[in-house]
């Protein structure tokens, strides 16, 4: 078995889903944990601070309840929502995005109490 990084895993994916694949809208579903006290552990914020084309991370396993997404800077300057809505079904996630002329994707979110 090869173990390769995250980080790595998610920008190759990337990558492929947009030069390749002419993806306008890239979503990763993660259960890598949205932030740690350990600084060197993979968490969803630092693989959107990492990625260039993901416009939206939907994470686990830390169970974090987020009212709205994160908005994170990518390595292009560019926003990305990062969205955790906690656990056992207690709220749900909502997020529209929204395409300009130009196919640039936007997008908002809340989270919604069961």
């Amino acid at each position: 078995t090869e173990y390769r990084h995250p980080y790595e895993i998610a920008v190759d994916t990337e990558r492929q889903l947009k030069e390749e694949e002419n993806c306008h809208l890239i979503i990763c579903l993660s259960h890598l944990g949205y932030d740690y006290a350990i600084t060197d552990k993979p968490n969803d914020l630092i693989v959107a601070a990492k990625t260039q084309y993901t416009d939206l991370i939907i994470g686990g396993h830390t169970h974090t309840f987020l009212d709205k997404p994160t908005i994170v800077k990518n390595k292009v300057e560019r926003d990305i929502l990062v969205n955790q809505v906690g656990c056992f079904g207690i709220n749900l996630g909502r997020i529209d995005f929204y395409f300009d002329a130009e196919r640039n994707a936007s997008g908002e979110g809340v989270s919604i109490v069961v």
